[in-house]
């Protein structure tokens, strides 16, 4: 009974359960519609050469995240990398002879010594402290053999993730524990953080200069490839993608239907004796919120707070959608409310019905005098203020949650007691006092909404275009040239992209964005054009905001790069390079800050602590070049042009503070320590990564 009843009080597990048989159906479905036989065609990838196996990373999935909110494919790409390191991971500890005991285990599961892994699943969501009740429950049922076949499953695949990142921490502490920063390097550091400028400097952008007056060759190309190898060198093919977006937005003609429709509504809202009614059947707006003009950014809003109460306004447009507004009621609202309460704190419905028979009686007693609020509090109260009567002191609009923020504000009045459940629990409340500063008008309305969408017609006419696209352009370089030919067409790039990636830049993640992806990964021929349309959906408002028609733009193979894989990278980069030697140039000796400034049209800028301990400009990026010219400066020396990544600068040293303090060489140590341990986990895992023997098939299967 006392299982049932942690079920019941914990839907996640119920869900988890669900999924569970699912998942055994779908799996079902797939060994009998004709899937691949051999054990090859079920291989997902393979590690140092232990088989991942599609059916087992699937089963895994549901049984660990089958009810997840996440993004499908992020929470896919998580379980890969688990599977890897995990592999990962348990060689090295049979090679250093580390595990995980019986007793050590059940600490991490149930003791004081709660793995990451439990803290994750078993927290409260609005606390974060772990259910240890619901814990206890599991534990005893585990212990008696009671628990559900789906929830063992879990518990299984569960304690394999606790014993991998416990093995992890072992090993991580032992590298920690190795590492060593001797006296000269943290001097070094101590100097480089210590030593810093308060620079002025202007910042001219590439793009001052054409490229018509800069010419680059292939020889450039070559040279610059020769120079930065590591810069152009990849351990993953990449390919992009070029296409078209077919976008979809309202016509005035949607946007007028969507309006008499909602027009048609208002006689109706003026004259219904029932709004709540009336609003709830119309998928409308209600609270018992007071807002202020701020509340609207529209014009409209200084019209709206000068009509009377039962006024009708409408339609207007307000943040992509038509309104149509009832003022229910109007109220000066104060600025600040200063309350006391009593929380008894709810994790269920089972507490949270015995938490509000709890808060009434505490109210009977203090209406009745028969108990002063303070000593309720004190002996009640379960939170912070419970030693101080329940004070929260002033608050200000928004400061509280909002079912605790109306109560005060708009329905209790000074003196009285109300209660209120919030997501805390419930609360015994108490106005004391209310500021009036500012006397703003409040007013409490009912709303009826529309969004200002595209029409299917609309919809299906942008369908149309890019289906007429598909059937014309036979390659990428006719798209390019029919975007010459039509200022409506623009041809775009993509980012650089790999076979198991599920994101294309600005154009977002998801299923279409996966889809992009697979396809280019199986074109053999650049320039080829897709046959398939791709949609993607504006998920806010719910309909498919662009079509695009796409082509395969470039391939770029794993290892060294080259001119032909790496031309457009390359030629901007050199072409950039090309423009900062030409504004250096023309710069010359002429470098007052000032004139610079009025000549090109940027600002004089000032960084107050360029050092070496940092190279990365706030807005600008990594600037190593700058940096390193600032730091030799003499105070009041103003610099040469300095050809960066970003542009050419020119820079002054206004000041350079004295460092008169040594450098306490142990705090350095052990500062240094701290945040290299702090990324240890990572870049220990990424480096049995580089070193292991991986074979991805994933984009065979997803």
């Amino acid at each position: 009974m006392g299982l049932m009843n942690t079920i019941r009080k914990n839907p996640i597990i119920l869900l988890i359960s669900i999924g569970l048989a699912m998942a055994g159906f779908i799996l079902m479905d797939m060994m009998t519609s004709g899937g691949p036989a051999s054990a090859n065609q079920f291989t997902l990838g393979k590690v140092n050469g232990q088989r991942i196996d599609w059916q087992v990373f699937s089963n895994t999935e549901n049984r660990l995240y089958g009810n997840s909110g996440a993004d499908v494919y992020q929470r896919k790409q998580q379980l890969w990398n688990y599977f890897v390191e995990k592999i990962l991971v348990d060689e090295m500890a049979e090679d250093l002879g580390l595990g995980v005991g019986k007793e050590e285990l059940v600490d991490l599961e149930f003791g004081t010594n709660l793995s990451p892994i439990i803290q994750r699943n078993f927290s409260d969501p609005n606390t974060r402290q772990v259910d240890r009740q619901q814990l206890n429950s599991l534990r005893q049922a585990i212990e008696a053999d009671q628990l559900p076949p789906d929830l063992k499953v879990f518990w299984a695949e569960q304690e394999k993730e606790i014993v991998k990142d416990r093995i992890q921490s072992k090993i991580v502490a032992m590298i920690s524990k190795g590492m060593y920063i001797p006296a000269w390097q943290a001097e070094l550091m101590n100097q480089d953080r210590s030593s810093r400028s308060e620079v002025a400097y202007v910042r001219i952008p590439f793009d001052v200069v054409s490229d018509n007056e800069v010419s680059i060759t292939d020889q450039d190309l070559t040279d610059y490839l020769k120079a930065h190898p590591a810069k152009f060198r990849q351990d993953e093919e990449t390919r992009t993608v070029k296409y078209i977006s077919y976008e979809v937005r309202p016509t005035s003609e949607d946007s007028v239907a969507i309006r008499n429709g909602l027009a048609e509504l208002v006689p109706d809202f003026q004259n219904t004796e029932n709004d709540t009614l009336f609003i709830d059947n119309n998928y409308g707006f209600m609270d018992g919120a007071y807002y202020q003009d701020d509340f609207f950014t529209s014009p409209e809003a200084d019209t709206l707070f000068s009509m009377p109460t039962g006024s009708v306004y409408g339609p207007f447009v307000e943040n992509n959608q038509y309104l149509v507004v009832k003022i229910l009621d109007r109220m000066i609202v104060p600025d600040s409310v200063r309350a006391r309460h009593i929380l008894i704190q709810a994790k269920d419905a089972t507490a949270l019905a015995q938490a509000q028979a709890t808060i009434d009686s505490l109210k009977g007693l203090v209406e009745a005098g028969t108990v002063s609020f303070d000593t309720l509090a004190l002996q009640y109260g379960q939170d912070a203020t419970r030693t101080k009567g329940g004070d929260l002191g002033f608050a200000a609009q928004g400061q509280m949650v909002k079912p605790f923020n109306d109560l005060i504000f708009y329905n209790a009045k000074p003196g009285e007691y109300q209660t209120v459940t919030t997501q805390f629990g419930v609360h015994l409340v108490q106005v004391t006092d209310r500021k009036f500063i500012e006397n703003n008008v409040g007013l409490r309305m009912g709303i009826l909404s529309e969004a200002i969408i595209p029409s299917e017609t609309t919809q299906k006419r942008a369908y149309q275009k890019a289906l007429e696209a598909v059937s014309q352009y036979r390659d990428v370089a006719s798209m390019e040239q029919a975007a010459t030919e039509s200022s409506d067409l623009t041809v775009q790039s993509s980012a650089p992209f790999r076979a198991n990636d599920f994101s294309l830049g600005t154009l977002g993640q998801g299923s279409s964005a996966r889809d992009i992806i697979r396809w280019a990964f199986k074109e053999k021929s650049i320039g080829n054009i897709s046959p398939e349309i791709y949609s993607f959906e504006d998920e806010q408002a719910g309909y498919t905001s662009r079509y695009l028609v796409v082509g395969l733009g470039s391939i770029r193979p794993a290892g060294k790069g080259t001119i032909e894989t790496a031309r457009e990278e390359l030629e901007m980069l050199v072409k950039n390079q090309a423009k900062g030697k030409f504004l250096a140039d023309k710069i010359g000796g002429n470098t007052n800050l000032s004139a610079l400034s009025a000549t090109y049209g940027v600002p004089v800028d000032t960084a107050k602590t360029m050092s070496f301990a940092n190279s990365f400009l706030t807005g600008i990026g990594s600037e190593p070049k700058l940096i390193g010219t600032v730091v030799t400066l003499a105070v009041g020396t103003t610099s040469a042009p300095i050809i960066g990544n970003n542009g050419v600068y020119v820079a002054q040293v206004i000041s350079r503070p004295e460092e008169n303090q040594p450098a306490n060489v142990a705090l350095i140590r052990q500062s240094a320590k701290m945040q290299k341990s702090n990324s240890l986990s990572y870049q220990f895992v990424e480096s049995l990564r580089k070193e292991a023997k991986i074979e991805d098939n994933r984009s065979n299967f997803y």
